[in-house]
């Protein structure tokens, strides 16, 4: 289906809800098009839109302020267009595990808060110490070539 052809699907009233999941897991889903479906609260397109690669980082960044759905805040947690600053906000938030453990993985993810998580359990130190050395030594790298 192309991307036309989604959105015209998505707005249509005589689709069924789970129609409208499928939409928001299609990769040709447009931007447009998902922030249109967040007006279903279902926790399958909640998540499916959190972790779209075509969702805008403005829209993850508000998606991490309202949701309280372990479901949709893991799949924010996991999505590297997710911001910084909302990623910091949502590992404050998290009581969950495996939200730290994606936040943990995240390459979007800040320094401070990956340090912040060094203390947690092994799993999640060990995953935000490999991810602050990988970060540290990217930002080496960018900084020896300027």
């Amino acid at each position: 289906m192309t991307t036309q052809e989604l959105d015209v699907f998505a707005r249509d009233k005589n689709n069924s809800e789970d129609s409208k999941v499928f939409i928001s897991r299609h990769p040709n889903s447009s931007a447009k098009t998902l922030v249109y479906l967040l007006r279903y609260d279902k926790v399958e397109m909640m998540g499916a839109i959190a972790a779209h690669p075509n969702t805008s980082p403005e829209i993850l960044e508000m998606m991490v302020k309202s949701s309280d759905k372990l479901y949709t805040q893991y799949k924010l947690a996991q999505n590297p267009n997710t911001p910084a600053l909302a990623l910091d906000d949502l590992c404050d938030e998290a009581d969950s595990e495996e939200v730290k453990l994606a936040i943990a993985q995240n390459p979007s993810t800040s320094l401070d808060t990956l340090k912040g998580l060094f203390d947690e359990n092994s799993l999640i130190s060990i995953e935000a110490q490999k991810n602050y050395d990988e970060q540290e030594v990217l930002k080496n790298k960018r900084d020896k070539n300027d």
